[in-house]
Parts: C-alpha cells; sequence; structure tokens
C-alpha cells in the first residue's frame, strides 16, 4: 500500500516559504548537493500532490515539466494552465477523497506532498500523512509560511533516520506513530 510522504525544505526556524512567498534562501544553496538523494527518493513516487502556490511557481519555471509520468493533483478552487508534458488533475473537495484517489493512482509505490506547508497541515489533521521527510537547511528566515501548521496536537512521530548534507543541511525522516 503506497505511503503517503511530506517531502520538504524548511529553514531551521520552521519556514518553507518566506512572507512573500518566496524561496530565494533555499535557492542560494543550490541542488547539486542533494539530487543523488532527491532521485531516489523520486523514485519511489508513484504519484504527487500540490497546492496551487506549488503548482503556479513550478509552471512559471522555465523548462521542461519536472515530474514526467507521474500523475499530479493540485488543490485549487481556479483552473491554472496546464503545462505541456503534465499530467495534472485540478481538485477542490474533500481531502480524504483525494488521499484515497491519489493512493490508489500511486499503486506499489509512494504519494509525495509536495507542498506547500497548509495543504500538508489539512492531511496531517486527518492522520492522513505517514512519514515527514523535512530538510533543515541552516538559514534562519525570521517569518513566513511554516513548515507544517496543524490544527492541534498530531500522533506522536517516530524518528527513522537522519541524514547530513555537506552545506550543513540534514534531513530528518520522521513515521507518524
Amino acid at each position: 500500500m503506497a505511503l503517503t510522504k511530506y517531502y520538504v525544505a524548511s529553514s531551521i526556524d520552521g519556514f518553507i516559504a518566506d512572507t512573500d512567498d518566496r524561496i530565494d534562501w533555499l535557492l542560494q544553496f543550490g541542488f547539486e548537493e542533494f539530487d543523488e538523494h532527491y532521485q531516489t527518493f523520486l523514485s519511489g513516487i508513484g504519484a504527487l500532490v500540490m497546492g496551487a502556490r506549488t503548482y503556479e511557481f513550478i509552471v512559471a519555471e522555465p523548462g521542461e515539466w519536472p515530474y514526467p509520468g507521474l500523475p499530479v493533483w493540485v488543490v485549487t478552487h481556479g483552473s491554472p494552465p496546464v503545462r505541456e508534458g503534465a499530467d495534472v488533475t485540478f481538485f477542490s473537495g474533500d481531502i480524504e477523497q483525494l488521499d484515497a484517489e491519489v493512493r490508489e493512482a500511486a499503486g506499489d509505490r509512494d504519494v509525495w506532498l509536495v507542498g506547500g506547508g497548509a495543504l500538508a497541515g489539512q492531511f496531517a489533521d486527518r492522520g492522513l500523512i505517514d512519514e515527514l521527510h523535512v530538510t533543515y537547511v541552516p538559514v534562519l528566515v525570521g517569518s513566513g509560511k511554516p513548515l507544517l501548521p496543524v490544527s492541534g496536537a498530531s500522533r506522536p512521530l517516530v524518528l527513522s533516520s537522519t541524514m547530513t548534507f555537506p552545506s550543513g543541511a540534514v534531513e530528518h525522516v520522521y513515521r507518524f506513530a
């Protein structure tokens, strides 16, 4: 059965974007040191879920669609343009229904909650996240979009692994108990 994983980078002080929805603080580190690890993670993914702002950010970037061959659900009330080569479904319904659809589409592979934090918070509030993969980047943002805004206490988390990168970034993988 597919696991739903929230795989994300965060500042040390717990933000995934600044107050203007920008991630310049993250982009300054580049992605070379993370690429092999990311490719391994991505190889186990069968479907993705993302919020509208994350989708709009990806579509605005030049180049090819970064998730060819993977079905993507975008949670939105609008109808953003579809990027050439993308298998995108726009969704604006019940998160539990979405979770069931996406897990079924993923088959024997996993589901990646790409972003944002508010969307991941909705999944967490309903107990629908199985693993939390957070790479803490050694920078302080001060304020912005929180890593995982939840409405209350969640299930306990169990640390299952850590990985340190040359820049000082550290990934923690937690399973929800």
